[in-house]
Parts: C-alpha cells; structure tokens; sequence
C-alpha cells in the first residue's frame, strides 16, 4: 500500500512538473484589474477631451471626426501601451516571488501565441479606420483581444479561456450594434479585465 501511494505520488509530482513547463501560471490579476480601470478612465478622458459621450450613438467614430482626434488616438495609444506595460512588470513580478523564471519556454510560447492576433487585430484596425470604417475599430479589438486570449490560454491559466470567449462574445455584440461599439468596448476591456482580475487575485494571488 506504501509503495502505491509513492507512486501515485511520484505520478502527481510529474505531472506538476509537465504542467509548470507548459503552462505559464504568473499572469497578475491586478494586472488585468489596472488594465480595466484604465480602459474605463482613459474613455472617459477622450469623452471629456472631445465634448461626446461615449454612450451616445456612433461616439467613437465621431470622437475621431472631432478637432481632438489626435489626442484622442495618442490616448488609446497610451492606454495599450500602459496596459501592456503594467502586465509584463506584474507577470514578472508574480514569477519572481514564485521563485521562477519569468521568461521560460512556457512564457515565450504564451506570448507567440498571443501576439500574432494582437498584432494582425491592431493592424488590420488601423487599416480599416484609413478606409473611413473607424466605427468598426471596437469591435475588431475585442474579438481579435478574444482570439489572443483563447489562443493564449492553452499556455496559462484555463480561466483566460473564459474570459477570451467573454470577449469574443462582446466583439460579435458590438458588430451586430457597431453604433454602440465604445459601449460595449468599455464592458469588455474594461469592466469584464476588472472581474477576471478581481476573480485571480483571490483565487491565486491573494495571501
């Protein structure tokens, strides 16, 4: 009986071994909840900025129209720009304490898979917004936003999953609405970031 324990052990123990090599487990959850809460300041600030309320119809194209349409771009740059930034340095942050290394084979391929949608949804966004089709841009970012973090999630957390198909779902909502496509461009990079951060921080990162 001792011995078959051991083994069941010994099995247990490997397979922990397997999943820390294939599964990159230091994502941040307040990663994700400063990633929400900025996507909703920085909306805020461009509605601010440009006079139009992002819950009227067709706000972002038309905050794109306005004479504040660079600071409005440059925003939104900054926003993608801090969001990534905050998730690389509390990623790393989490590997650390965790006594692992922050960028091992597990890491590298979550990033590859991740980035090749980011990358073609972001240019594919600015592409369509020079064809005079910027009322498409909230929808194409959070559906190609989702396809990284179902692609992704293969490599991390099974939660990720969740949350990209969440994503999905609301990219497909915007289009069907694209009038209302900042709206529900701030549920999901905003307010749906602050619950599945929320929900990591107290599964997994929470003392």
């Amino acid at each position: 009986m001792k011995k078959h324990d051991e083994q069941l052990a010994a099995i247990e123990e490997m397979r922990n071994l397997m999943d820390r090599a294939t599964r990159f487990r230091s994502i941040s959850g307040l990663s994700a909840m400063v990633a929400g809460l900025l996507a909703i300041i920085c909306v805020a600030f461009v509605s601010q900025l440009s006079g139009i309320r992002f819950l009227d119809p067709e706000a972002f194209e038309r905050m794109l129209q306005s004479a504040a349409a660079r600071k409005v771009q440059l925003s939104f740059f900054f926003l993608l720009i801090a969001s990534i930034g905050f998730g690389i340095y509390l990623a790393a942050r989490n590997a650390h304490a965790k006594g692992q290394d922050a960028w091992d084979s597990a890491a590298k391929r979550l990033t590859f898979h991740m980035a090749i949608p980011l990358v073609a949804g972001g240019i594919f966004s600015v592409l369509i917004s020079q064809l005079g089709l910027a009322g498409l841009v909230p929808p194409i970012t959070l559906l190609f936003y989702g396809l990284a973090l179902f692609n992704g999630s293969h490599y991390t957390l099974d939660a990720v999953r969740i949350l990209g198909i969440g994503q999905i779902l609301l990219g497909l909502l915007a289009t069907a609405f694209v009038a209302f496509g900042l709206v529900i461009w701030v549920i999901g990079f905003g307010v749906l970031n602050l619950i599945f951060g929320l929900y990591i921080y107290f599964k997994y990162e929470r003392v």
